[in-house]
């Protein structure tokens, strides 16, 4: 029976999430997911429409072909995700986007198949029917298995070095770490993270070549994560991260994570998104104008 509710549950999602979609034109289970994984307004100006996942909130630029951000919420669930091994292990081609990318295309390249939104945040009982996703059982919770499938859908992958960015050792990797070990598991924190890809020159940026030919996946010059924490009193504590995309240990300018932190404020004029923008121009500026240093230093 409860994998009879999950199925169900999945199938009134999957009837309409294909298309990306505005606010206004999402069903109720849409809307519910939406507001869970984008805090305060969404990073985009226009508020374009996104592709709705279980896990994450997805501004896909088909230019790019990546995502201009992503967007989840975590919490100590989340991180109760199954292996990476066997059904969960493949890259999957996101059939709802056209001239799709496909896990091929980064073979040969040079590049990672970087999450943006992480694998390991994609686990939980998202449908709260006392059941997870099960690696050995493919009819145990759809729902469930559905979120940990999408995340390894290459509309959330973006190309990165697998040295010096996303691998042991590189900033990404350890921003990463120490959101699953320190915050969220051992300070039973509840973020909401966005993520995404810079450009210097919109216009004029490198794309991945590979074995399989040019796929015009553009390669982005800069990452950044946002972090967003609410307190108890409702006051909402920002952490700004930005990581040059080099391709040498040797080029990464800090050793310390804490050094890679930025104001919000400085990476909303590198991006021209606006984070947290329905709160009042006072709050935003308040919010997004410091680094909180001091509170993220505490909090790992």
């Amino acid at each position: 029976m409860k994998a009879l509710i999950g199925i169900v549950c999945l199938l009134m999602l999957f009837g309409s999430i294909q298309a990306q979609k505005i606010y206004s034109d999402m069903t109720i289970a849409e809307k519910k997911l939406y507001d869970e994984h984008i805090i305060q307004g969404q990073p985009d100006p226009d508020k374009g429409p996104v592709y709705i996942r279980q896990g994450y909130i997805l501004k896909y630029n088909k230019t790019y072909k990546i995502a201009d951000w992503v967007a989840y919420h975590i919490i100590p669930d989340y991180l109760n995700t199954p292996k990476r091994e066997k059904k969960y292990k493949y890259f999957k081609t996101d059939k709802s986007i056209e001239d799709a990318v496909m896990d091929k295309n980064y073979t040969g390249t040079g590049y990672a198949r970087g999450h943006m939104a992480p694998y390991f945040a994609m686990g939980g009982d998202r449908d709260e029917d006392g059941v997870y996703s099960n690696l050995f059982d493919d009819d145990e919770d759809a729902y469930d298995d559905q979120t940990v499938f999408e995340a390894n859908y290459m509309s959330n992958i973006a190309p990165q070095d697998q040295n010096a960015l996303n691998g042991a050792g590189g900033p990404w990797y350890a921003l990463e770490t120490k959101i699953r070990k320190k915050f969220v598991d051992a300070n039973d924190m509840e973020l909401n993270v966005v993520v995404g890809g810079i450009f210097d020159d919109p216009d004029d940026y490198e794309t991945m070549e590979g074995k399989y030919g040019g796929v015009g996946i553009a390669i982005p010059e800069w990452y950044f994560q946002v972090l967003i924490y609410q307190q108890e009193d409702g006051a909402y504590i920002t952490a700004g991260f930005l990581f040059k995309h080099v391709k040498e240990k040797s080029e990464l300018p800090y050793d310390d994570l804490v050094d890679y932190l930025v104001p919000v404020d400085s990476l909303e004029d590198m991006t021209g998104f606006d984070f947290l923008n329905e709160l009042s121009d006072e709050l935003q500026d308040r919010t997004e104008s410091v680094d909180n240093r001091e509170f993220w230093v505490g909090a790992g």
